[in-house]
């Protein structure tokens, strides 16, 4: 994509459906036939949040408040460089990733991150907003006694998460397109998106939900450290999978646009 203001998608067409297939395997093969040029790229980022991770898991009964939101705001950051990095392996390849001892900041992953609070905003306020104007009238009816679980509402929280997972859908793209040095904004996402939304869905949501069911298989009560590093680092490490994924929709539905 050459416009590095991402221009707006404006042609009319509704763009040619998303090959849900092929990118969630191009997620999974892309980095493993380039497995060198992330280990390398990816090393630093990967094991300070690993560290990072380990230490909540550890440490969380014992922290105080504010310290636990700044371990939020700093694992936030460090993701921010983590998925940056990993956006630009795959879109721009690994020639144009810088690999110093410690990767630096700049102003590309400050407004990564600032995406990243942005659409997370965006998304809880949506959340909010249907679960309340659909459990009120809800609650009215039924009346649901106090102290008592009710499987329906259970059922109804997750149900208000779908639409709130095809918003996010609709705006992911803002990351990679950002982590490239374009300078994109909701309605250009939102218009790239057009008639792609519930396949990427399936990108955002389903897949990351499966990679992470998977790596829980793993777990066990009264696990030893070595167990909960080595799956702390596995479940980092998948996260590559999940922005590669991301990262291959984008040069798809980009592609099809320039086209």
């Amino acid at each position: 994509m050459n416009d590095r203001r991402c221009g707006n998608h404006v042609n009319g067409a509704v763009p040619a459906p998303l090959s849900v297939g092929k990118v969630v395997m191009g997620a999974f093969l892309v980095p493993w036939w380039n497995r060198r040029a992330f280990a390398r790229a990816l090393a630093v980022p990967l094991v300070s949040l690993a560290v990072l991770t380990l230490s909540w898991y550890y440490a969380n009964e014992f922290l105080p408040n504010f310290v636990k939101w700044l371990l939020y705001v700093l694992y936030g950051l460090l993701f921010a460089l983590f998925a940056v990095t990993c956006h630009r392996l795959l879109l721009l390849g690994s020639e144009s990733v810088a690999t110093p001892l410690a990767p630096r900041w700049s102003w590309r992953e400050s407004r990564f991150f600032a995406w990243m609070v942005l659409v997370s905003f965006i998304c809880m306020a949506a959340w909010f907003l249907f679960l309340n104007a659909i459990s009120i009238p809800l609650f009215n009816v039924f009346k649901p006694s106090p102290g008592h679980s009710q499987p329906w509402i259970e059922w109804l929280i997750e149900a208000t998460k779908i639409p709130v997972f095809y918003i996010f859908a609709r705006l992911c793209l803002v990351f990679p397109a950002t982590a490239i040095d374009n300078k994109p904004d909701l309605k250009w996402t939102w218009d790239l998106t057009r008639g792609n939304g519930w396949r990427l869905v399936v990108v955002v949501g389903v897949l990351p939900w499966v990679i992470s069911g998977l790596v829980s298989l793993f777990y066990r009560e009264n696990a030893t450290v070595f167990e909960t590093i080595i799956l702390s680092v596995l479940g980092i490490a998948l996260f590559a999978v999940e922005i590669a994924a991301l990262s291959l929709s984008y040069r798809e539905l980009t592609k099809e646009r320039d086209a």
